[in-house]
């Protein structure tokens, strides 16, 4: 059995806190444990085991909701009192209390048993409900409870033994039982008078006297008391309270008709008899229709999840992860391709996936992998492309921008030629990311499936304005993505001894370092992404140690700034520097650091030097661009780190958009970039959303029920099933499409299928349709 404890050197455990060192545990196998609490919430539920083992916990001194929404095969037992909300929405628990019960113990239980062996608070017992497909709940309670218990009753049992409860006019307080519904209240001792939707029996059924023998001795022995059988099953001291029949209600009720009222009391002679025109409608007590105050809407993706606002490359990875639910795995897997041409490249292995950060999933256990699921679309075939257009377009660059844009123009129909100053293609991508962080057998079969379209290449292609002017005259348009290559220097004495991230980093990739680094130290300046691939880089080809300084808290990615960090990299900040000098780097804070090797890794700056100066610039090097990426020539667009620095993703972005509005331009047809704004977070429900892995997983397409598909509907039913007025129904069209529609004659505006939708998809909105009529 393991044992927790919740405070230690005067400080207290937080609920979340011990709640993770629960699923720590459970994660080692255990399933008993004992916890000296201090007043944490939600001890014990919902849990449970992988292996389907059963859960037990002995707790001191919880907090608010022990048990809340317990599983079948959990059993928790509190040694002493427990405060508010016992059981709240048991579903299933075994939950004892040896000492009283707080307020609203019990509270909407569903399923399991409750023993209290003491009191129970005020609204003890509301709401607790009874399901067909369940065994109901139980609730026992030794002496007596407060004020207001069994509200809205709508199932279950409820046993007040009434020990030990003679001071009191009433073992179940005032105003018990009102608005009950069903279920079964079995009480011992005196009672204060009941509402009219109730009724009292006085004498048990044997069906009642054998539930309560076959109960009683398990409560008792449970909560320690097994003297107190004898005393407590004496038959004639119990009775039961049961809801009304709506037959029995009716009975010795009678109402004016509401045609007489309307006549008699409503406009005719009444108050406002003068200034009222009574049309004659009659409005239902229950409002329907246009009498609604609030109408539902299915707003299925009219936000953007998360995940997807956040990817700069515009990827719904919600989507393909529905399509993985339903099974549909060949095209989850090609929906990427519409958007990024290198899903295995980037998105699973260069991208620091920013959706993954910004994935909704992470705050219940981990981020869904939408990151290495792109590694499984990596030998896909290109889609069909359009049929020709005979427009042909140039693309001057060929890092990842620039074949983003060819990509989505060949995919149009074009004619697409690549111009590349170097002998291969793929940029930063290719020849400056680490081997280690990305194989570059990847990148070459992304890009032989560009190719597969057909795009053209032209190797070896100096651009000069004469050139341009050429490509100019010749193409329907132009996209630059020609990058940025010209490093970025700092000016300090020593600092014509140092080298720059690029050429270091393209060097050592080419098997050609620029510099040996083995048994020496290097000092990185700029502890960027780029930074910290220098420092791996650097280990690895056999420096004796590593330090990346920056001038500020550094701005590099988690992953590489951990994997660098791993072999041995120390960063530290703030560091200005001021010289280099006998094998020492100085800052003009801090102390001098030893440093055979120094590398300046702070960016690069665009060459725009071929373009003619009509061309605006940005800071004198960076190409102006609209959110189009278009120049002031309309036929020109640029895309990528020419345009502003990024991150390769941004770069694919850029080039798909630029793509898609030159197209549009071209071929007369109208092009917007709408982005949806983010879902806000209060309108998904997480709570159907329990932990599922206790380490994170590692099987993408095994990924569809982790996912909480964040404003797009997971087609789960919830609201089909939650609707009383059954107004709500799915409907499928002959494309495999479906939608869910709402019929207003039946709908009461309850808003219960907003507030059950886990994804945030339905929206009620004010019913505003007789006033516009009005209008």
């Amino acid at each position: 059995m393991k044992h927790l404890t919740t405070y230690t050197n005067n400080k207290r455990v937080s609920t979340q806190g011990l709640l993770q060192q629960i699923y720590d545990a459970m994660g080692a196998g255990e399933t008993e444990f004992t916890i000296d609490a201090s007043g944490q919430h939600d001890i014990g539920g919902p849990m449970w085991d992988d292996a389907g083992r059963p859960l037990r916990f002995i707790v001191r001194n919880p907090g608010q909701r022990v048990g809340a929404m317990g599983m079948p095969g959990t059993e928790i037992v509190v040694e002493g009192p427990a405060p508010a909300d016992v059981g709240w929405l048991n579903a299933g628990a075994h939950i004892v209390v040896k000492g009283d019960g707080g307020d609203t113990t019990g509270h909407c239980a569903a399923d399991g048993v409750i023993y209290i062996g003491g009191r129970a608070g005020t609204r003890t017992g509301s709401l607790m409900k009874f399901d067909p497909a369940y065994t109901p709940p139980q609730l026992w309670i030794l002496k007596n409870t407060g004020s207001f218990p069994f509200e809205f009753m709508g199932g279950g049992i409820a046993i007040i033994c009434g020990h030990d409860s003679e001071q009191f006019d009433s073992v179940i307080g005032e105003r018990a039982c009102i608005g009950m519904v069903g279920g079964t209240v079995y009480v011992r001792g005196p009672i204060s008078d009941l509402p009219s939707n109730v009724k009292l029996i006085e004498t048990l059924e044997q069906e009642d006297w054998d539930f309560l023998c076959d109960g009683m001795p398990k409560f008792l022995n449970a909560i320690g008391r097994a003297d107190l059988q004898e005393t407590l099953l004496v038959h004639q001291e119990w009775r039961k309270i049961i809801a009304k029949s709506y037959e029995e209600l009716k009975q010795g009720k009678k109402k004016m008709a509401l045609g007489a009222f309307r006549a008699n009391r409503w406009i005719q002679g009444g108050l406002f008899g003068d200034v009222v025109q009574d049309a004659g409608d009659v409005v239902p007590l229950v409002a329907m229709g246009n009498y609604r105050a609030y109408s539902p809407v299915w707003n299925n993706a009219v936000f953007a999840a998360p995940c997807e606002y956040a990817c700069p490359s515009f990827i719904p990875t919600q989507d393909r992860i529905n399509l993985l639910r339903k099974g549909k795995i060949r095209d989850a897997l090609e929906l990427v391709l519409k958007f990024n041409p290198f899903p295995g490249s980037v998105c699973g292995a260069a991208c620091p996936n920013p959706c993954m950060t910004a994935c909704t999933r992470q705050n219940i256990d981990f981020a869904v992998l939408a990151g290495p699921l792109g590694k499984y679309s990596m030998d896909l075939p290109a889609p069909v492309a359009a049929p020709h257009t005979g427009k042909r377009f140039a693309v001057i660059g060929s890092g990842v921008g620039g074949l983003s844009a060819a990509w989505q123009l060949a995919l149009k129909g074009h004619i697409v030629t690549i111009f590349e100053k170097g002998n291969t293609l793929g940029g930063k991508m290719m020849h400056a990311i680490p081997h280690g962080r990305l194989q570059k057998e990847i990148v070459r079969t992304e890009i032989k499936r560009i190719l597969s379209l057909g795009v053209q290449v032209q190797l070896g292609s100096e651009i000069t304005r004469d050139f341009f002017q050429e490509i100019h005259d010749v193409y329907d348009g132009i996209i630059i993505a020609t990058g940025a290559h010209t490093p970025r220097k700092l000016n300090f004495a020593g600092s014509e001894r140092t080298y720059s991230a690029l050429e270091f980093l393209t060097s050592a990739n080419a098997g050609n370092p620029i510099v040996i680094v083995a048994g020496r130290s290097v000092v990185v300046v700029g502890a960027g992404d780029v930074g910290m691939d220098v420092c791996t880089t650097a280990w690895r080809n056999g420096a004796t140690s590593v330090v990346a300084v920056d001038i500020q808290q550094p701005a590099s990615s988690s992953r590489e700034r951990a994997e660098a960090m791993a072999l041995g990299t120390q960063v530290l900040y703030p560091r200005t520097v001021a010289k280099y000098a006998d094998g020492q780097l100085f800052f003009q804070e801090g102390e001098p650091l030893t440093a055979d090797v120094v590398v300046v890794a702070i960016g690069e700056v665009p060459d725009t030097s071929w373009l003619p100066e009509n061309y605006a610039r940005v800071k004198g090097s960076w190409l102006e661009a609209d959110e189009y990426g278009r120049t002031r020539d309309p036929k020109v667009f640029a895309v990528g780190d020419v345009v502003k620095p990024g991150l390769l993703t941004q770069a694919i972005g850029m080039g798909r958009v630029a793509a898609l509005a030159l197209n549009a331009q071209v071929m007369g047809e109208s092009f917007a970039l709408e982005r949806k704004k983010q879902i806000p977070p209060d309108m998904l429900k997480l709570i159907y959303f329990t932990p599922r892995v206790r380490q994170c997983p590692t099987d993408p397409l095994q990924e569809g029920d982790r996912c909480i598909s964040c404003g797009t509907c997971r087609d789960c039913n919830i609201c089909v099933a939650i609707c009383g007025q059954n107004a709500i129904a799915r409907n499928e069209h002959p494309n495999g499409a479906f939608e869910f529609r709402v019929d207003d004659e039946h709908c009461i505006g309850c808003g219960f299928c907003a507030a059950a939708c886990p994804s945030g998809i339905w929206t009620m909105v004010p019913n505003l349709l007789e006033e516009l009529e009005k209008e």
